[in-house]
């Protein structure tokens, strides 16, 4: 990548919050919601080989019925190294198949107006604070910014529509038994920033998506709601079923990670991180979670070398995956913690302090340590949980 990752948080929060966006296991960036099947990519594709995967978006608005059914969608392409974003394509349906009456297309704005060797696209938001930190001799430079030498468009921008005829099979009607809206953003966003795994190097179970993203997804879900009644009457014996999941009907949330950094707001439990250990985790709870060295992250093949955690710590990325809770979860509420997942590459304080505040509990601490008591653990968090 030839952009450096520091600026890939504001890329990840931009990429979702810009545009509007404010969530179901997660499989991939560890905030919860963020899918990479709902990019139409798998968790290779963010690579840093740089190979860009065909019909991969690094931006995804879906509506699906419970099933996983699409009837709606529109995305902005997966983007190689250096590559404004500029080009994607939608499509709306009638039928469960994908069929009946379809419109759809694809559009091209074609112009990508900032040269490889300029500032991102999304380092363009914090290039004035880095410039006064810079002259105020509190930083290193910022990237070069210069839009006398953007790229002017060469060609005006086209849309290829196309409507396919068919009659609706009412399955549509699905939608109010079980409806799912996705709105999903990764780094690639970022002038084709490209920073997952490679496989090499003790990488190769730990492709999870890109290291950097955010997503919105609210559920609608009508057929819980027996379940729901059942997990509230049985709050004084059993408080986490209901604690765990405290609105009927429907559940949302919003989660995003970049640079080590996640902040994840959720209705419902949320799974955030797959490990290969055995149990359960609440994501803020750091009580026995092995972090992987500072310098350990997907950025570059160079980069998947540094994991090795000396003696009695795993050596690689898969190793520390390996010893992550098989179920790395984000409790109803606020949370603000370290990323789970070693492919990222943390700006410190690292492990990130962590905070939770929601139906589960309270909790704080990590890299500051609290006094010893019956609410510290081991990792010197209080913690004070209700029951999930």
């Amino acid at each position: 990548m030839l952009r450096a990752r520091r600026h890939s948080v504001i890329a990840a929060v931009l990429a979702v919050a810009v545009v509007g966006l404010f969530a179901g296991a997660a499989a991939a960036v560890s905030s919860g919601g963020y899918q990479p099947s709902e990019q139409d990519c798998s968790v290779w594709a963010e690579s840093n080989t740089g190979v860009v995967e065909p019909g991969c978006h690094n931006f995804k608005l879906n509506v699906e019925d419970s099933r996983g059914n699409r009837y709606a969608q529109f995305g902005l392409d997966q983007q190689a190294v250096n590559e404004n974003t500029h080009k994607g394509d939608f499509k709306v349906n009638t039928n469960s198949d994908g069929g009946g009456l379809v419109i759809a297309g694809t559009f091209d704005t074609n112009w990508e107006p900032i040269p490889a060797d300029q500032c991102g696209i999304f380092d363009l938001a914090i290039f004035p604070f880095e410039e006064l930190l810079f002259l105020a001799g509190q930083g290193g430079p910022p990237c070069t910014f210069d839009p006398t030498a953007w790229n002017q468009p060469t060609q005006p921008p086209t849309v290829t529509p196309s409507v396919e005829p068919g009659t609706p099979d009412g399955s549509i009607a699905s939608l109010a038994q079980g409806a799912h809206v996705y709105l999903g953003a990764d780094d690639n966003l970022d002038t084709g920033e490209h920073d997952g795994v490679d496989g090499l190097n003790g990488t190769g179970k730990s492709a999870n998506g890109p290291s950097d993203g955010g997503a919105i997804v609210v559920n609608w879900h009508p057929t819980d709601a027996a379940m729901w009644v059942a997990a509230l009457s049985g709050l004084g014996t059993n408080p986490g079923a209901f604690l765990s999941n405290p609105l009927p009907l429907i559940d949302a949330g919003f989660g995003s990670c970049a640079d080590g950094v996640c902040f994840s707001a959720q209705t419902a439990q949320r799974t955030v991180y797959q490990g290969g250990t055995k149990g359960t985790r609440d994501v803020y709870n750091y009580d026995g979670k092995k972090f992987d060295p500072a310098d350990c992250s997907s950025g570059s093949s160079q980069d998947e070398t540094k994991c090795d955690g000396g003696k009695g710590q795993p050596h690689t990325m898969d190793q520390y995956r390996k010893a992550e809770k098989q179920n790395v979860v984000a409790e109803p509420g606020v949370q603000v913690y370290e990323d789970p997942d070693p492919q990222g590459s943390p700006i410190g304080p690292y492990p990130l302090p962590a905070a939770y505040a929601g139906t589960c509990g309270v909790a704080g601490g990590g890299d500051l340590q609290a006094p010893a008591s019956p609410v510290t653990n081991s990792a010197g968090q209080v913690i004070i949980s209700t029951g999930c």
